[in-house]
């Protein structure tokens, strides 16, 4: 069998009372042919009784902060000419059935009291009777006729507004009564079960409060609390070993966070002598660096030395060739002077053949001939010593060739000296420059070795302070976990069976499962203990 609807269920529970209802009010199967037949000649009544019901719940301060919004009021609305069409048809089906319930809902979730219900149908009914009077009355003629006719329909609202308010205050009354009623039973019952549990469970709970996990709920127990009496005791027995196990596992941690500690001391300790070590090297090596910073800036100042050397031996081959340039000239003008004083020597060679000559003449010639001879007497010594200076000359020309010659070949040498200078001045100041170039590079790696250093320090230094934290935090988890066990122990458990192996070999399999059905369990019992109205 399927469980029931809600609705299934109301609409069982209001047809079985509903004949009765309907027999007891008179409305049988005549009665309710005769509204049908009148439906048409109800409904605009039945509107115009609607429109005044919202326009007074809108209106009347005591009903209109029910309605949240427009939106409620028109679904209210709705609702009731849904209904009152249905009620007008008087079938008192399973359709009428669905929309007063429908109805009934939504009343109950705006949170209109049921009062109003009745103040809402009274509205309704003196429309109805007042629409239905004016609409079989005959027309009157007579004015007074017709003042008659108003105030029968006026005093047959008056009676339906009588009668409705008298039954909106009975029933209001009536409910305040039922209400009270039920207010005091619930309080009534509500002390009595405080009053059972405490006496079951008032025991059990004080030596919980004192951390004693070995009472249980024993003794006679009801029926309505044996359920709970059961999920107490099992959850302080699963409670009291998880408690042991706590115990085992406390006393691990404290043996581990103190082990835990030292080392974590230890470390920092060793970090921190590291962390000087470090700084030493890094103060050597910035020692270092200073030192070859000055070497570099040496070798930059003998790498311009040697420059300036290899500039000034270059100028030295220069102002050699240009010597060597300057004694060719000579060498030159040394063989053009050879050649004119052999000019020289021919010449006196020709006038003292001349002389000669002339000295036969003035021989032959006799007297007239011998001043002649002197003459050609004096030619001719002028000759012969024109003759000697050209060949003194000559040998000194030649000397001088000759001397120019060892020269030329001297500063050729020393050319090619000199050369040989520049060549090795300039391997000098290369390798010089390749080593000032080194030494510059090996600065920058220095400083930058330097730096990484100082840095491996700088983390070094921060990994110590972390170590001591730590360190100073595993103490503090020591303290606690010392602090835990000592409140662990205050609660008294009972011994367990088994062996300490067991609990080393399965450290954690029985742990989980008890720890998600303790959890289970204490929520069991704390739910009851509330709806009880222990806690």
């Amino acid at each position: 069998m399927g469980q029931e609807l809600p609705t299934d269920h109301t609409r069982k529970a209001t047809g079985s009372s509903l004949g009765g209802r309907l027999r007891f009010a008179g409305l049988d199967q005549d009665q309710c042919d005769l509204l049908r037949r009148y439906r048409t000649m109800l409904e605009p009544h039945v509107k115009a009784g609607l429109r005044d019901l919202m326009v007074r719940f809108q209106s009347m301060p005591d009903c209109s902060p029910s309605f949240e919004s427009e939106n409620q009021l028109d679904r209210l609305h709705d609702l009731q000419t849904a209904h009152w069409s249905v009620l007008t048809d008087a079938r008192f089906d399973a359709v009428y059935a669905e929309r007063i319930k429908v109805l009934s809902d939504t009343e109950s979730r705006i949170g209109l009291d049921p009062r109003w219900h009745v103040a809402g149908h009274a509205v309704v009914l003196e429309n109805l009777l007042g629409g239905l009077i004016a609409d079989h009355s005959p027309r009157a003629l007579l004015p007074g006729t017709r003042k008659r006719q108003q105030e029968l329909a006026d005093a047959v609202k008056a009676v339906v507004r009588l009668v409705m308010v008298d039954t909106e205050i009975a029933v209001s009354l009536r409910f305040n009564e039922l209400r009270i009623r039920h207010t005091q039973e619930l309080a009534k019952q509500r002390e009595d079960n405080q009053a059972d549990a405490k006496r079951l469970l008032g025991d059990a709970l004080n030596a919980f409060a004192a951390g004693d996990l070995t009472a249980r709920i024993t003794g006679d127990i009801p029926e309505a609390y044996r359920d709970l009496a059961e999920a107490f005791n099992g959850a302080l027995e699963k409670i009291g070993a998880s408690m042991a196990t706590a115990q085992a596992g406390i006393r691990d941690a404290h043996t581990a966070t103190e082990r835990l500690a030292g080392e974590g001391r230890a470390l920092a300790a060793a970090s921190s002598t590291q962390a000087q070590r470090l700084s030493s090297a890094s103060d050597t090596l910035g020692s270092v660096i200073d030192v070859v910073r000055t070497s570099s800036e040496r070798i930059s100042a003998a790498e311009s030395a040697v420059s300036q050397a290899r500039s000034a031996a270059t100028e030295s081959g220069t102002a050699v060739g240009e010597a060597i340039s300057a004694m060719a000239g000579i060498e030159q003008s040394a063989e053009q002077i050879g050649r004119i004083i052999g000019s020289i020597d021919e010449i006196a060679f020709q006038t003292n053949l001349l002389a000669l000559n002339a000295g036969i003449e003035a021989a032959r010639a006799g007297e007239s001939g011998r001043g002649f001879a002197v003459v050609a007497q004096e030619v001719r010594a002028l000759a012969q010593r024109s003759a000697d200076a050209a060949r003194e000359i000559k040998n000194l020309v030649n000397g001088t060739k000759t001397q120019v010659d060892a020269g030329v070949r001297m500063v050729n040498r020393t050319q090619e000296a000199i050369g040989g200078v520049v060549r090795q001045v300039s391997g000098v100041s290369d390798m010089i420059g390749d080593v000032a170039r080194r030494t510059g590079e090996n600065v920058v790696s220095l400083q930058t070795v330097a730096v990484e250093l100082g840095s491996i320090g700088a983390e070094t230094d921060r990994s110590a302070a972390q170590m001591t934290s730590a360190a100073e935090e595993a103490d503090d988890l020591h303290t606690v976990i010392l602090e835990l066990g000592r409140t662990v122990r205050e609660f008294r458990i009972a011994r367990q069976q088994h062996t300490a192996s067991e609990q080393v070999a399965r450290p954690y399999q029985g742990n989980v499962a008890t720890t998600r059905d303790e959890h289970v369990e204490y929520g069991y019992v704390q739910q009851q203990f509330r709806r009880q109205g222990v806690i």
